[in-house]
């Protein structure tokens, strides 16, 4: 029996990337089983060929049968955020990678993982220059990119201990259903919260959410053992241009900006008054969301194209036609 007619496990099943690739490769044929903290969502009901775990993959008694039988893994469960405790990160996205990987090392089961990492490990380089696969780590701006940056460290680590690991980066995901980028967004921009820094004119470094998935299913097939892929589109759209599209697709105002220099005191003031004052909630604006907003990215896929022959198939314009339809489907908050 080959890889492909063996069980696939996605971690993070439940989430915005998990169930658009739980569809995608029950269409390549693929016998899928699934692990959230979720039940299974709605979306994904009606699947009889989904296998639908339900648990904690901190825990070993929800990790480790799941990944009993399974040819490949893709590792996308992860707490995606801007915002924190140190210690929430490091358990659900560095501590819980370490013991599947340590499991799958202990299995011997030549299992390939996937894992699903972030744009966010090249950290305070950012916006200030052309970021490829072979860029050194930046300096983390969060606990989010610092626990992004430790995977990575142990996927390196698991590498040189013979797992069969390939890793994708993707940039500013979007598309009908994103929380942070569309759903999340919108609820501000219809308060009227600025959005832009300094204008907004420039690169945001988006990726749809279908291009993503097929990048995750390509670095899963062929050989591509220990390779980083980054996922972003190449339309040079700005934050200008999305947030105003934003706005305009759920009745919101013009979008308002502030300079950027205001803007980085505002994310490291606010960030240092709400760790004081010990608040759970996510302040105004954080260093780490800053970093993604407030300057052009140049994310380079070159590599991705070469070695994967990825190409782009779906339109900004497309992607914003679906936004725009689920937005107006639904009642503003």
């Amino acid at each position: 029996m080959s890889w492909m007619e063996q069980k696939t496990l996605v971690t993070g099943a439940g989430g915005f990337i998990g169930q658009k690739l739980v569809r995608k490769l029950l269409e390549e044929g693929q016998a899928v089983r699934a692990l959230d903290l979720c039940a299974r969502p709605e979306n994904l009901e009606g699947l009889a060929e989904l296998e639908w775990h339900q648990g904690d993959i901190t825990l070993d008694t929800s990790l480790f049968p799941a990944l009993e039988g399974c040819s490949s893994v893709f590792h996308l469960a992860a707490v995606v955020g801007d915002w924190g405790t140190e210690a929430t990160h490091q358990a659900v996205t560095v501590q819980a990678t370490r013991r599947l990987f340590e499991r799958l090392t202990t299995l011997q089961a030549g299992t390939r993982v996937i894992l699903a990492s972030s744009i966010v490990v090249y950290g305070h380089q950012l916006g200030q220059r052309r970021c490829h696969e072979d860029l050194p780590l930046g300096q983390a701006q969060g606990p989010y990119s610092a626990s992004k940056q430790a995977q990575e460290q142990l996927m390196q680590q698991y590498l040189a201990r013979g797992l069969d690991i390939r890793t994708v980066r993707p940039a500013n995901v979007y598309g009908a259903g994103s929380k942070p980028w569309v759903e999340d967004l919108a609820k501000e921009l219809r308060k009227g919260t600025p959005a832009l820094i300094g204008g907004g004119n420039y690169p945001a470094g988006l990726v749809h959410v279908d291009h993503v998935v097929d990048i995750l299913y390509r670095a899963s097939t062929g050989n591509h053992r220990g390779q980083i892929f980054n996922a972003a589109d190449s339309e040079g759209i700005t934050w200008r241009q999305y947030i105003t599209d934003i706005a305009n697709a759920c009745g919101a105002p013009e979008p308002r900006s502030i300079p950027r220099w205001a803007a980085r005191l505002l994310a490291s003031g606010g960030e240092n008054l709400y760790r004081r004052l010990r608040r759970a909630e996510r302040p105004p604006l954080t260093r780490e969301a800053f970093n993604l907003v407030g300057a052009g990215l140049d994310i380079d896929m070159s590599k991705t194209r070469r070695m994967l022959g990825f190409s782009p198939f779906r339109r900004y314009s497309d992607g914003l036609a679906e936004i725009r339809a689920s937005l107006q489907s639904e009642k503003p908050a």
